[in-house]
């Protein structure tokens, strides 16, 4: 057990590096990213502010540029993934200065020191080569200048990239700033976990300690009137979407007779905010494990050691509760792990409709504004709760079925 557990965490770098790469390349060539949705913002500002309500002129080079390397489209797609992977040393602060006709200029750049501090580089051209220094002529640590010319530019003094390299990705704990709120995403995500861990909390824990009692009871009094009507109510459940039990309810229970909240989360009075959203969230999670349970149940009732333990006089409660129910557990505990990975994102539609700060209306909100930081901070998240919850599911089977056992034999 212990050697397959190693293989498998041994094979989480490789897996989670094919994941957020191909995630990374559609970030890239997806039509709509982060700079056209810059420019977008431009000309809306430029037109608000215009008399003649005309569009704006195009983008100079200048602006494209700045932009480029703001989103990181400046470097080739490998480069940048190994940047924001955290594998390669990235352009952390950086500043663009023209230098005058002596060769030379003022770069004022953040602190990497003290934060919220500034201080001043002196940029000099010798040769080919540029430096950036301390006023007192001393180089500053991580600090470098290089040449940075742009197409067609209208301006004839050089342009020099003034910029400090360091290790800022995913290696290093950082996933960059959102480009909608210009905030950490980290801190994006941070402060809409709690919600999502509240609400995914809930719904693992009331959806197997209700579905694994209740396929057991459908099973033991099987075609009774309890297990077909059920079943019916099961299935009704199951093939309305989540969201439009979600939409019902909001109109009926919110803005009619106004029993919950129609939006918004409240931590001061959590059970009237979370009660409606929870149950549109599990209905299709709670009726999959019921009936799972329920025909996992059936379908052991029927096997030769059932028959063989009634023989030998064991008290049929202890063959339901101890040997059958235990083996009918493998297909849940199989499936236990992936249900981790939405215990983390939630339900994003669930949470648009309800207009819950989670993090599933972040993932929502990133896709749709272009964020592209932010959705990877999310897909990493995801990911690595996948890729740990089917190492999870194997242990859970391993745990119910005693038989199983991950050797190098197996």
């Amino acid at each position: 057990m212990r050697d397959y557990v190693l293989r498998r965490l041994l094979l989480v770098p490789l897996t989670f590096v094919g994941i957020t790469f191909v995630a990374f390349c559609f970030t890239r060539f997806v039509p709509g990213g982060p700079i056209e949705q810059a420019l977008a913002e431009r000309q809306q500002a430029d037109r608000k502010r215009s008399t003649a309500a005309r569009p704006s002129g195009p983008a100079s080079p200048e602006e494209l540029d700045n932009l480029k390397r703001r989103y990181g489209f400046d470097r080739s797609l490998i480069e940048a993934y190994a940047i924001w992977l955290g594998a390669l040393p990235g352009q952390a602060d950086w500043i663009t200065v023209r230098l005058d006709k002596d060769g030379k200029a003022e770069a004022e750049v953040a602190d990497d020191l003290i934060a919220g501090k500034s201080f001043k580089l002196n940029v000099s051209q010798t040769g080919s080569t540029f430096t950036a220094a301390m006023p007192d002529g001393k180089p500053r640590a991580h600090w470098f200048a290089t040449a940075a010319p742009l197409p067609d530019d209208p301006e004839k003094a050089t342009r020099v990239l003034v910029y400090r390299r360091a290790y800022a990705g995913l290696l290093q704990a950082e996933l960059g700033d959102s480009t909608a709120s210009d905030k950490p995403v980290w801190d994006e995500i941070k402060s809409r976990f709690p919600i999502s861990a509240w609400f995914g909390g809930w719904s693992l824990l009331l959806a197997y300690a209700i579905s694994i009692p209740l396929g057991v009871a459908k099973a033991l009094k099987r075609d009774g009137w309890f297990d077909r009507s059920s079943t019916q109510i099961l299935f009704i459940l199951y093939s309305v979407p989540g969201f439009v039990l979600a939409v019902a309810g909001l109109n009926l229970l919110c803005h009619q007779l106004h029993w919950f909240p129609s939006k918004g989360f409240d931590w001061e009075h959590p059970f009237m905010s979370t009660v409606l959203p929870l149950s549109c969230e599990m209905v299709g999670a709670f009726t999959a494990l019921t009936l799972f349970t329920r025909n996992g149940l059936l379908d052991n009732l029927t096997a030769d050691y059932v028959r063989t333990a009634k023989a030998k006089g064991l008290s049929n409660r202890r063959i339901v509760f101890v040997h059958v129910l235990r083996n009918s557990l493998i297909p849940i505990a199989a499936t236990f792990g992936g249900n981790l990975g939405f215990f983390l994102t939630g339900s994003f539609l669930i949470e648009f409709t309800f207009n819950i700060p989670g993090l599933g209306l972040l993932g929502y909100d990133s896709l749709v504004h272009r964020d592209y930081p932010v959705f990877l901070g999310l897909l990493t998240l995801s990911s690595l709760a996948m890729l740990i919850g089917n190492i999870v599911s194997d242990l859970c089977v391993a745990a119910v079925d005693p038989r199983i056992r991950f050797d190098k034999s197996a």
